[in-house]
């Protein structure tokens, strides 16, 4: 009998890996770290879109009257003068006449937010001493407000304009008081208002 040369059988050699980690959980491990960048990402990005879209704190508004200046929705507002017993505004042929007279109301306007913004003189009203509002006379304000910068064009950040408000009141009314707001849906702040000239 002869002997046959013992045969090795063939081996096969795993995959070297050389940190000994199986290549599956590997792929699991770049995946969760994938998936935390994009998360963190995401929070970063949500981060700033909420800081930046915030709108500020609204303002704390005194319950009373208050005395000449005053600031509202990011404008400060400071009553000059008042100039009642106008019978009529603009040039000849577009004068603008009252139903009673016409009240000027002298302010400053400073823009103390960091954008251009229109000073939306709509929504003021003034009081008399019964309580009564009245609205600002809209047609007449475009003639009263033509020197540059007006009232009626954007206000930059830091910049102060002058202009004139008019009121349509009555002849007899006693003006005391306006109202400052932002918006007609505000409380707004009201200011005492110097005797009329």
């Amino acid at each position: 009998m002869t002997y046959a040369p013992h045969r090795t059988p063939p081996v096969r050699h795993a995959p070297s890996h050389e940190d000994g980690a199986d290549p599956a959980l590997r792929w699991r491990a770049r995946l969760w770290i994938a998936g935390g960048i994009v998360v963190s990402a995401a929070l970063v990005v949500f981060g700033v879109w909420a800081v930046v879209t915030t709108p500020p704190p609204p303002a704390v508004l005194p319950d009373g009257p208050v005395s000449g200046v005053s600031q509202v929705s990011g404008f400060r507002f400071d009553v000059t003068g008042l100039r009642c017993g106008v019978s009529s505004i603009g040039p000849e042929g577009l004068e603008q006449r009252p139903g009673g007279q016409f009240c000027l109301l002298d302010v400053n306007v400073t823009n103390k937010g960091r954008e251009p913004e229109l000073f939306n003189s709509e929504v003021l009203r003034i009081h008399d001493a019964n309580g009564e509002a009245y609205a600002v006379a809209e047609q007449a304000a475009v003639f009263l407000n033509d020197r540059n910068p007006t009232l009626l064009n954007e206000i930059e950040p830091g910049d102060t304009v002058a202009g004139v408000i008019p009121f349509d009141v009555p002849v007899d009314a006693e003006l005391n008081q306006v109202t400052l707001r932002g918006t007609l849906s505000t409380p707004g702040v009201r200011l005492d208002l110097p005797d009329p000239r």
